[in-house]
C-alpha cells in the first residue's frame, strides 16, 4: 500500500481542488510556487508532496495538472466506485444524501434509511428511504463498505456496532457521539457542532481585539 505522510495527505484534496479549478479553465501547467502560494505553505514542502506521489514537473512549466489531478485521484481511490449507505435521514442525511458532487469523487449514494415510521417508503434523493431495522441485510446484501452516520446520539452507538458487524469497513460521522470500533474499522469524525465553536472563538477574539485597537 502507498504511502505519504500524514500532513501531505491532509493536503492531497485541496490540490485536488485547485488542480480542478485550474483546469475548469483551461490551464495545463502549474508550478509548485504557484501551489505554495495558494496553500500558504513552503514550496520545498510541494515538491516533497510531487515527490512522494512520484511526479515530476517540466522545467520552466510545471506539473501537468491533468496528470497529478489524475494522480491524487489514483492515490485516493477516488476512480473507483464507492457505495455507501446514509443512515439518518433528517435535514442533514437528506442534504447529503442529496448532494450531487460526490459522485464526482468516485462516492455514490445507494440508500437512505431511517426510524421515523413518517420518513419510510417516502424519497429521498431518488432512494425509497428504508427502515434501519434493515440496516445489516442491506450492507451484506450489497457489499457495503461505507456508511454515513446522520442519526441522534442515542442510537449513533448501537447502529454502527450493527453496522461493523455486518461488514462495514468505514464510518462517516456526522453525529455528535464518540464511536468505539474495533481495529480495520475506520471513523472519520466531522464535528459540525465543534466547527462552529471554533469559528465562534475565533470571531470573538478577532472582535475583542479590534476593540481593544480603537478599530
Amino acid at each position: 500500500m502507498e504511502s505519504i505522510s500524514k500532513a501531505a495527505f491532509r493536503r492531497l484534496p485541496r490540490y485536488h481542488q485547485i488542480l480542478s479549478a485550474y483546469e475548469a479553465v483551461g490551464r495545463e501547467y502549474i508550478s509548485s510556487r504557484e501551489l505554495s502560494e495558494i496553500l500558504e505553505i513552503n514550496e520545498t514542502l510541494v515538491r516533497k508532496d510531487m515527490a512522494d506521489l512520484k511526479i515530476r514537473g517540466k522545467q520552466n512549466q510545471g506539473y501537468s495538472i491533468s496528470a497529478l489531478r489524475l494522480r491524487i485521484e489514483e492515490f485516493l481511490g477516488l476512480q473507483e466506485i464507492t457505495e455507501a449507505l446514509v443512515v439518518g435521514g433528517g435535514h442533514l442525511g437528506t442534504a447529503l444524501a442529496t448532494y450531487p458532487g460526490f459522485e464526482h469523487y468516485g462516492l455514490k449514494i445507494v440508500g437512505v434509511l431511517d426510524s421515523d415510521p413518517e420518513k419510510i417508503g417516502t424519497r429521498i434523493g431518488g432512494h425509497q428511504v428504508v427502515s434501519v431495522a434493515r440496516l445489516a441485510s442491506i450492507i451484506q446484501k450489497k457489499n457495503i463498505k461505507l456508511i454515513i452516520l446522520t442519526v441522534p446520539r442515542d442510537v449513533a452507538k448501537e447502529l454502527t456496532e450493527v453496522a461493523v458487524n455486518a461488514g462495514v469497513l468505514a464510518i462517516w460521522n456526522f453525529t455528535p457521539c464518540e464511536l468505539n470500533v474495533p481495529a480495520g474499522v475506520k471513523v472519520r469524525n466531522e464535528q459540525i457542532i465543534g466547527g462552529f465553536m471554533a469559528l465562534s472563538h475565533y470571531l470573538k477574539n478577532v472582535g475583542g481585539a479590534a476593540e481593544e485597537n480603537g478599530d
